[in-house]
């Protein structure tokens, strides 16, 4: 019996190191399709961005100004930069307001996260 629960455990370990973890966990953001990927991956900076124009940080909604304070906080190391999670569906004057937010506070590493078509 120790030897089946041992090779249990190992299995276990095996899929928990082996599988991948999803950069964010907002269900309702569909994500952009991309033909090409060619990313560095999503990294820690992150906002969300929903269809609607709320902004999320770390899973709580902020306001416009919070955000811009954030990304002065996160302009302390601009070679880290931000990567936005944007719906698919979110208006691209609104997505263009966010990259202006962040340009602003000095942040010129900015980010979209997408899927790979497929």
């Amino acid at each position: 019996m120790i030897p089946l629960i041992n090779i249990v455990f190992l299995i276990l370990i095996f899929f928990l190191v082996a599988s991948t973890v999803r950069p964010f966990s907002d269900r309702d953001v569909r994500l952009a399709d991309t033909s090409e990927s060619k990313g560095t991956g999503a990294g820690t900076r992150m906002a969300v961005l929903r269809r609607d124009g709320t902004k999320y940080l770390g899973g709580e909604l902020v306001s416009e100004n919070e955000l811009r304070q954030q990304f002065k906080t996160w302009a302390a190391q601009p070679e880290r930069g931000v990567t936005l999670v944007a719906d698919r569906n979110m208006p691209a004057a609104q997505l263009v307001g966010v990259v202006t937010l962040a340009n602003a506070a000095g942040i010129k590493n900015v980010k979209l996260l997408t899927r790979k078509a497929r």
